[in-house]
């Protein structure tokens, strides 16, 4: 069990992250054009506060996570909805592949400063994009480590350069990259600015 299984029931009441997730949903709406025939794969989707937003505008969507109880509470939203066009993934960003491929665009949500290799999830998240494929990816900008009140070895990243996450992606073959704040959260009377990164393939 990793530690976010074991908050995964919890997840939900913190209103900071539910509020965080509708903020990201709008800035991808607002430079991603989302259409019923799309197929969308959301990284790091959790209990799915990003994913339930997205899904009523696309076609598919698949929600990669590696925990199995954050899963399994959005299955719970899932099947209390009725809804059938979502499907879970347990899925280890660094050692997984993706078995589905052609998405028409990978979402990501808070979910990068948790991984280990970037590079490595780029790379895959490419070979898996459908050619003119999109992505739109947020999370932290570079912070001094004050961000988490309780900081675990989960945190792999003390946020992101955004310059250096822009060449990270067209490292990757992603062109049309841009990294913009989207805005900023407040926490303890600090602001933690959120970048939202997106690209074309």
């Amino acid at each position: 069990m990793n530690g976010f299984d074991k908050i995964a029931e919890i997840w939900d009441e913190n209103l900071r992250r539910v509020y965080l997730a509708k903020q990201i949903f709008s800035a991808i709406e607002k430079k991603i054009e989302l259409n019923s025939q799309m197929k969308v794969a959301d990284i790091g989707t959790g209990t799915g506060l990003l994913l339930i937003q997205v899904l009523p505008l696309v076609g598919e969507i698949y929600g990669f996570d590696n925990s199995s109880q954050m899963l399994k509470m959005l299955e719970e939203k899932i099947n209390k909805a009725e809804l059938t066009n979502v499907k879970t993934c347990l899925f280890n960003a660094d050692y997984d592949e993706f078995k589905q491929d052609d998405f028409d665009l990978f979402v990501s949500s808070m979910a990068f400063h948790h991984i280990e290799n970037i590079d490595n999830l780029l790379a895959k998240i490419y070979n898996a994009t459908s050619k003119g494929g999109k992505i739109a990816i947020a999370d932290l900008e570079a912070e001094d480590g004050s961000f988490h009140s309780e900081p675990d070895d989960s945190i792999k990243h003390l946020g992101f350069d955004k310059q250096q996450f822009k060449a990270k992606l067209e490292k990757n073959g992603f062109s049309e990259v841009e990294v913009e704040t989207i805005f900023s959260l407040e926490r303890e009377n600090k602001k933690f600015p959120i970048f939202l990164a997106t690209a074309k393939k």
